[in-house]
């Protein structure tokens, strides 16, 4: 009961309506089904009984049809005459098969059950067959040796295999023979000749009911056996005998699949007395859904819509009924969440910009001041030249730092602004910091967040090179950066030749995990999560101390210009 309760009002309703059909089939059907199956039994077995004796006739007739054909032919004076050359010893076999072609060619038509005709010679264990058909060496006999022995007269036999090619099963009907001086007669065994004439299966079974077998008076079954037995469940047979042929057909009938096929006639009628019921269940159950299910689910897609943060969606159904009250109040909540989740994500945005401007602020200085501290000692010390040369880098620092206020910058202008930093950096401590860099026309076009790689170049001056407190010997410093494009992300990547870096204390001061040093590469870590995401940025990093240290940053291809 609370599993009924838990289901939808429209699910609801149809149960019950299918419950009001079922009662009144299960009704109608105890009511008239009883009589309908009792009177139907009976009608069956009858019209059993009739097609079984119906049939049992027809095929009677047709192996007394055959039986007369053969005595006609085979009984002749001429066949009789024929006979002597065949039972002879010394005949020709071939030319015994030529001599009996007239005869076996009018037995093969002398019936439509008929397929072929042979002629057995039991003496010299030679068959003689008609020569449009070839027979199977294996099967030539057609008679088994068991069957030679018993045979007393006419007898139809068992199907089997047939000997002709081409043919899949027959059923022998035997004829034996014995010469005598004024004629040929009947044998009471397998005699000196024996006529075989090879019905067809098939077509016996077109006279045949549906689930019946021809049997012989030992029980021994003509045909082949059905699926079904007399000691099934729900089966009926009935049996009629064949005078001449002295066999019996048997017709099985299965009532109960039978049965069912009324039950199902019962049904359909029964349908019929319950269409006003039915129409009018339908009508109740279209008026039910148009005017109460349907807005129902209508309200409840809406409100699913808003729980996945669709606040646009509306129950769209007419009406200002209680369901309409309910609708319009659930748009008016949709519409004050919508606005004030736009109030929510314009603060959020607020404080991000917020947040990116700190940052870059906070990095700005530190570069500044490290610069002017290198043009001021050059000053110091009357390097006019030198001064000259950095301030002129600066300038051009400064430029692209400001950018006229964009985050992003075009990779040709971030390049520029990295040479124009080693510039600077070369003239304070009189080095020669080669910087190569590696990016195709194409590339330099595409914009990145700016102000990205200037630091991790601090970073190789300072601590790879050990410029500035002569802490490590390079004899020859080189920075070498590289832009390339794939699958519509940028990969970037700084390397030197310096002293290298624990990757791993490397990783775990840029996530902020170690240290308070460094705030140029954690700045600039946290400028690239804030701006392309946290799920957008991969960085990876490698150390070979002396020969090669590298850090790779890959981040979203931008496809236009963010302000």
């Amino acid at each position: 009961m609370k599993a009924f309760r838990n289901q939808p009002i429209i699910t609801k309703m149809r149960l019950m309506t299918a419950a009001i059909i079922i009662v009144f089939i299960v009704v109608l059907l105890l009511s008239f089904g009883t009589y309908w199956l009792l009177g139907s039994r009976r009608s069956m077995e009858e019209s059993l009984e009739q097609s079984a004796a119906r049939a049992s006739r027809s095929l009677d007739n047709d192996f007394r049809s055959i039986t007369e054909s053969f005595v006609s032919i085979f009984g002749s004076e001429s066949f009789s005459m024929k006979m002597t050359d065949m039972i002879n010893p010394y005949s020709d076999k071939i030319q015994n098969r030529v001599i009996v072609q007239d005869e076996l060619m009018r037995i093969a038509a002398a019936d439509h059950l008929i397929v072929s005709a042979l002629i057995y010679d039991t003496e010299s264990d030679v068959t003689y067959s008609l020569f449009r058909d070839v027979l199977i060496p294996s099967r030539a006999r057609v008679l088994w040796n068991s069957e030679l022995v018993s045979i007393s007269g006419i007898e139809i036999l068992p199907e089997r295999p047939s000997p002709i090619r081409g043919q899949d099963t027959i059923i022998p009907m035997v004829f034996p023979l014995v010469y005598r001086y004024n004629g040929a007669f009947m044998a009471d065994d397998k005699g000196e000749l024996i006529v075989i004439i090879l019905l067809s299966p098939e077509e016996i079974r077109k006279i045949m009911p549906q689930d019946s077998i021809l049997r012989d008076k030992q029980g021994s079954s003509i045909t082949e056996e059905v699926s079904l037995t007399a000691n099934g469940k729900g089966v009926y047979q009935a049996a009629a005998e064949l005078p001449f042929s002295d066999l019996e057909l048997i017709a099985y009938a299965d009532f109960t699949a039978r049965l069912l096929d009324l039950m199902w006639t019962a049904v359909t009628s029964i349908l019929a007395a319950i269409l006003a019921l039915l129409a009018f269940t339908i009508l109740f159950s279209f008026i039910l859904r148009r005017y109460v299910t349907l807005p129902i689910g209508k309200l409840k897609t809406a409100v699913s819509e808003i729980e996945r943060g669709n606040y646009s969606v509306r129950a769209d159904f007419s009406g200002y009924d209680e369901l309409g009250e309910l609708r319009d109040a659930i748009s008016r909540m949709a519409t004050t969440i919508d606005s004030q989740i736009g109030a929510i994500r314009e603060e959020q945005e607020k404080r991000t910009k917020t947040e990116m401007r700190l940052l870059t602020e906070q990095l700005t200085p530190h570069f500044l001041y490290n610069t002017l501290e290198c043009i001021q000692q050059e000053i110091q010390t009357g390097n006019s030249r030198a001064s000259s040369e950095m301030t002129r880098a600066l300038s051009i620092y400064l430029r692209t730092v400001l950018a006229y206020g964009k985050e992003t910058i075009l990779i040709k202008n971030e390049i520029q602004h990295d040479m124009s930093y080693i510039r600077i950096m070369n003239g304070r401590f009189r080095r020669n910091v080669i910087y190569q860099h590696m990016a195709t026309p194409e590339t330099q076009e595409c914009e990145i967040l700016k102000m990205v790689l200037q630091p991790f170049i601090e970073n190789s001056i300072k601590h790879g090179f050990g410029i500035g407190d002569e802490s490590t010997w390079v004899q020859q410093p080189e920075i070498i950066t590289s832009f390339t494009l794939s699958d519509g992300r940028i990969r970037m990547e700084i390397s030197d030749n310096g002293k290298g870096f624990d990757e791993d204390e490397y990783l775990a001061i840029m996530h902020g995990e170690k240290g308070s040093g460094h705030i140029g590469i954690r700045n600039t870590y946290l400028r690239l999560i804030k701006f392309y995401g946290e799920e957008n940025v991969a960085i990876d990093v490698s150390s070979i101390p002396y020969f090669r240290s590298t850090v790779t940053i890959e981040v979203p291809m931008l496809h236009e210009s963010a302000e």
